[in-house]
């Protein structure tokens, strides 16, 4: 099945660079008719491999080659693919001189490449292009578990993978016998791939593993905060044996004057392009309801020492008034109108390029929490305070991946990922899908 699905891919891209070039050539017919310009096809002729590049280049960074996706991400990914692409394909035009690339072109392209390529992608995910069946899974785990990763697969991953079989563990601890009645059971031969949930045990995964390693099965495993701390964990020698050397959380090291070059440069564009953006914005939150436009809220970020953070006020005035800290719920009341569309889009957080270009926080990294919650979750779960190793960021890998109400040990996980194999690359990438997530409701509610 992976030569199969590889194969696929394969044609899929193909598929995809016929129709994303298809559309140029339809958008020079549709502005000059059939009678094309050389003085205009010369130089498009040599910038399109250019094009071509970027294009693919951003399907990867999007993820649009996964067999884990759902038409909504497809969709929204596109948009990001197209726009980008056509910034980027312009600016390349003026770089490298080749100005009789018309604008027009790059317009109405954009437009049928957004229209032919979500009706080709649309046509290959129905058809299950990638994947025609997917592949059977056992799922491992205490119920409690099973119900939280079984809804987010059937929503996530459900083109590439079917849960046929649960094995349910219970305070007992009965997973010898349950694992062996799996293992007679005629239905194992036919598993492909076996989930197995955070707390099931050491040893437990370690039966699970040697089982998938000698029958060809996939393992796809929710980790624990120590296995992901040995995500950087070096092998080195200790006279005649092997020791493996564990750093902790990666500090900013070199990276940092990197990313800090990179954040005052981007805070401060990003400040200057968005300023009419923000003055709207400003307008329409003075006009829906009283109080102040901004909002200012006390969040802990490197080390923990805390910061204002500023956004644009998206609740009613004094909206704790009388409660105190309260986590904001997808239908809450107190959320204005301006505030909920602000809050879908991410709009609400532009003031904290502010927060970036002081050094708060930066562009990329674990979302600030506010210490109230944060000494509430540290209460069940003490590694929390693991992630203020770094610096914290605007957007991070648990923004893109998961969900404005994905539960805190899961944005944990995401958090020391990140912190473990942070990049200029994986920063990139991140803001990058972050657009992706301006565009999806579900991202952001």
């Amino acid at each position: 099945m992976t030569e199969s699905v590889q194969l696929n891919k394969i044609l899929l891209g193909m598929g995809d660079v016929t129709v994303y070039v298809l559309a140029f050539y339809i958008s020079f017919y549709l502005r000059y008719g059939w009678d094309l310009p050389q003085r205009n096809i010369e130089p498009f002729t040599f910038m399109l491999p250019w094009f071509v590049a970027v294009f693919l280049l951003l399907m990867i960074v999007y993820d649009l080659y996964s067999i884990y996706i759902k038409f909504d991400d497809i969709l929204a990914s596109l948009i990001c693919v197209v726009l980008i692409a056509v910034v980027i394909n312009a600016s390349l035009s003026f770089t490298l001189r080749q100005f009789a690339v018309p604008r027009s072109i790059f317009l109405i392209s954009s437009i049928l490449q957004l229209l032919l390529l979500s009706l080709w992608r649309y046509l290959a995910w129905r058809r299950g292009f990638l994947i025609k069946d997917p592949r059977p899974a056992l799922i491992i785990g205490y119920p409690g578990e099973i119900r939280k990763l079984m809804s987010s697969v059937n929503v996530s991953l459900d083109k590439g993978l079917k849960i046929t079989r649960e094995l349910r563990l219970n305070s007992k601890d009965n997973f010898d016998s349950s694992w062996q009645a799996f293992l007679s059971s005629a239905s194992a031969h036919n598993i492909e791939v076996i989930l197995v949930c955070g707390s099931v045990g050491q040893r437990e995964r370690e039966k699970v593993m040697s089982y998938a390693l000698e029958e060809g099965k996939l393992v796809m495993l929710v980790p624990g905060i120590y296995e992901i701390l040995l995500q950087q964990a070096k092998m080195v020698s200790a006279g005649v044996m092997p020791v493996v050397l564990l750093r902790g959380i990666m500090g900013e090291g070199r990276l940092q004057m990197v990313k800090r070059t990179g954040d005052i440069f981007l805070s401060l564009l990003a400040l200057l392009l968005t300023a009419p953006l923000m003055l709207g914005i400003s307008l329409a939150v003075k006009l829906d309801s009283p109080g102040s436009v901004f909002y200012a809220q006390e969040r802990a970020g490197i080390k923990g020492k805390t910061f204002n953070l500023y956004k644009f006020r998206t609740m009613i005035r004094d909206a704790e008034r009388l409660s105190g800290p309260v986590m904001t719920g997808q239908k809450d009341d107190r959320i204005t109108r301006v505030g909920r569309f602000l809050r879908r889009t991410r709009l609400d957080e532009l003031p904290q390029f502010i927060n970036i270009l002081k050094g708060d926080m930066s562009l990329v990294g674990p979302r600030p929490e506010r210490p109230h919650f944060i000494e509430e979750f540290k209460e069940n779960l003490p590694e929390f305070d693991y992630r203020h190793q770094i610096q914290a960021g605007l957007t991070g890998l648990a923004q893109v991946e998961g969900n404005y109400t994905t539960d805190p040990v899961n944005k944990l996980r995401y958090d020391l990922y990140y912190a473990q194999k942070k990049s200029f690359f994986m920063d990139l990438v991140i803001l990058l899908r972050t657009a992706r997530v301006m565009l999806q409701k579900k991202k952001a509610s």
